[in-house]
């Protein structure tokens, strides 16, 4: 009876696992009991069931990982724990195959009622969130880092779209340990894919103006912060080269440009990706961090943070 939570945390996601192939998302009724974020997951899985047909993507198959569980309090009643799962979806348009990973970290309180456990509520926290006990946060940017590392030479060298998408494969689940280190780290990313496909460094000592990162553990906000970034890629920097430029669509990027995002369309952008990669429509998948992400559709309309509000700037690096 102790452990019967377990039992429910299992069926918990295997229904999730089975649900982003086929079947009732009524199903999760079980498990949530009427809880708001019940009611949200089951919005989001019908949202990616719907954006899955418009894209003419079937699914095939899906893996889900549980690869960490630590257990925060528990008691006869009530148990609160961080959980760690991988998550591999494999489907096709058009008879091409492809595949999508994602790394998610939750925090889940679960509850007895009448002999029976249940979901109380189900958070999608950030990895280092995960490892420190913080409270939860969503996908976005903050300023403020937990590690700074070596500086990286400021060389000026062309775009070399290759080496993004090289780079952006090798470290989309894994942190470099040459660059600093981000709690929510999605802009320290695309910054990273950037500077090792080529840009150089503006260095100015000041953290309000140009883009670099020292030794010092040290950095400018349009590295690590995403609205930031954003404005200087599209602000007509002089020492910037390639230039960037604004697209009014995703499918005119290419391997190596940047999409930002701003969840609630009130201007801010709060995340970045880097397209790695475009689909048999032509349109783009990306990869990105503090959700750890390998290509995923462009829109993000699968995303926890995703609403009926989000605003696009597709920003693509000119060679």
């Amino acid at each position: 009876m102790a452990k019967s939570w377990m039992n429910t945390l299992k069926g918990y996601f295997s229904v999730l696992n089975q649900l982003e192939v086929e079947g009732d998302i009524r199903d999760l009724e079980a498990y949530h009991r009427g809880s708001t974020d019940g009611k949200k997951e089951m919005e989001r899985i019908q949202r990616s069931r719907d954006h899955s047909r418009y894209r003419n993507a079937k699914p095939i198959k899906c893996k889900t990982i549980i690869k960490n569980i630590k257990i925060l309090s528990e008691d006869r009643r009530q148990i609160d724990l961080f959980l760690h799962n991988y998550v591999w979806k494999l489907y096709h348009i058009d008879h091409h195959y492809m595949e999508q990973e994602d790394e998610f970290y939750h925090q889940i309180t679960m509850r007895e009622q009448s002999g029976d456990w249940y979901i109380a509520s189900d958070t999608i926290v950030g990895k280092d969130q995960f490892q420190t006990d913080r409270q939860p946060g969503s996908e976005g940017d903050i300023e403020e880092p937990h590690i700074g590392v070596t500086a990286q030479q400021d060389q000026s060298r062309a775009y070399n779209r290759v080496k993004v998408k090289r780079y952006a494969e090798l470290w989309w689940n894994r942190y470099n340990p040459g660059y600093p280190k981000f709690e929510v780290d999605c802009t320290n990313y695309v910054s990273q894919c950037l500077h090792e496909g080529g840009i150089p460094l503006e260095h100015t000592g000041q953290r309000n103006k140009g883009w670099w990162v020292n030794g010092k553990s040290n950095w400018s906000f349009s590295w690590s912060v995403a609205h930031s970034l954003m404005n200087y890629l599209l602000g007509g920097n002089t020492n910037l080269s390639p230039k960037a430029e604004s697209k009014s669509t995703a499918d005119e990027l290419m391997i190596g440009d940047v999409i930002c995002y701003d969840w609630d369309g009130n201007g801010n952008y709060q995340h970045n990706t880097i397209v790695v990669a475009k689909d048999p429509n032509g349109m783009p998948l990306v990869n990105a961090h503090t959700t750890n992400s390998r290509h995923r559709y462009w829109d993000y309309q699968d995303s926890y943070a995703w609403t009926n509000k989000t605003q696009y700037k597709f920003i693509h690096m000119k060679d």
